[in-house]
């Protein structure tokens, strides 16, 4: 079966032809720390309880979602860095604004 990023927003699918191209897909860490800030940084949450995301034992993400420092390389291997949070392209809660002259989305930090 194959495998999908845990993006919200993101479609990028584990497959030979995106390897290709030099995608890269890891798992979420197994320690406890770091797993809860990938978890946070993903910011999904999850339909039916409306609680936060928790991601299963096969969840991943793809390297768009990491800065090119984030990784070191390993002959044509690339092996995220030890403590490396996703920060790219990630899930933005919008929140709905209205001013007394014009209504705007605005993207919360």
């Amino acid at each position: 079966m194959t495998r999908s990023c845990s993006a919200v927003g993101c479609s990028t699918r584990d497959t030979v032809l995106s390897r290709e191209r030099g995608l890269s897909f890891h798992q979420f860490p197994t320690d406890t720390i770091q797993r809860s800030k990938w978890i946070r940084a993903v910011n999904r949450v999850d339909p039916r309880s409306k609680k936060i995301w928790i991601p299963g034992p096969g969840a991943i993400l793809c390297s768009k979602h990491f800065q090119e420092s984030d990784f070191e390389s390993y002959g044509i291997r690339r092996k995220l860095k030890k403590g490396t949070v996703p920060s790219v392209s990630l899930y933005k809660v919008l929140k709905y604004e209205d001013t007394r002259d014009c209504r705007a989305y605005v993207t919360a930090n």
